[in-house]
């Protein structure tokens, strides 16, 4: 391998990143790393602690990555509904960053309630609070009912090989949201 070939920290995150985007988290080593770079594992291990702080840093991009994505999507006045829509389109569109954050090891909640402590989340649900005027407790109750759908939709999208269009996604999540306002008014 050519000696001569100057990489950064940055460069050897951003290969890292793509190699997850295109084949998955399964398929990040040093070796298959190093081989994209068109370097040795050397300089890997003499610019970062080994291959598991690479790994770290690169969740981190792919999480940032994920909530710039979200971000960017939500309507706040209607947190919930372009929350979920953004939530599964990210699933559809980035398949592998979606499973390496959500359906791996590599993500921290250790119970469903820890979804409920993501600050979109947090959000989403103060926005049902003020919009409808449910309690706390009970916008906490709709959200997850909804979050749980989209969940699934999104892991669907991102495991199979189905392909739902953005009308698809708005309609279905509209759909569940207002039976699901509904159902929560009636209580």
């Amino acid at each position: 391998m050519a000696s001569s070939v100057t990489i950064t920290k940055e460069d050897v995150i951003n290969r890292a990143k793509a190699i997850v985007a295109s084949h998955g988290w399964e398929y990040l080593n040093a070796r298959g790393l190093a081989k994209e770079l068109g370097v040795s594992t050397k300089p890997l291990y003499r610019m970062f602690k080994g291959m598991e702080e690479i790994k770290d840093l690169v969740y981190e991009s792919i999480y940032k990555f994920y909530d710039e994505f979200v971000t960017s999507r939500i309507d706040k006045e209607k947190a919930l509904i372009t929350l979920c829509v953004a939530y599964i389109e990210f699933a559809q569109e980035h398949k592998n960053l979606f499973k390496t954050i959500f359906l791996s090891n590599n993500l921290d909640w250790k119970n469903i309630d820890s979804v409920l402590d993501e600050k979109w989340n947090q959000s989403a649900i103060v926005n049902l609070v003020n919009k409808h005027g449910f309690t706390f407790e009970s916008a906490k109750t709709l959200f997850m009912h909804i979050w749980l759908y989209s969940n699934g939709l999104a892991t669907l999208l991102a495991t199979n090989d189905i392909h739902l269009d953005s009308n698809d996604i708005v309609k279905r999540i509209v759909t569940v949201y207002k039976d699901l306002v509904k159902w929560k008014m009636k209580e």
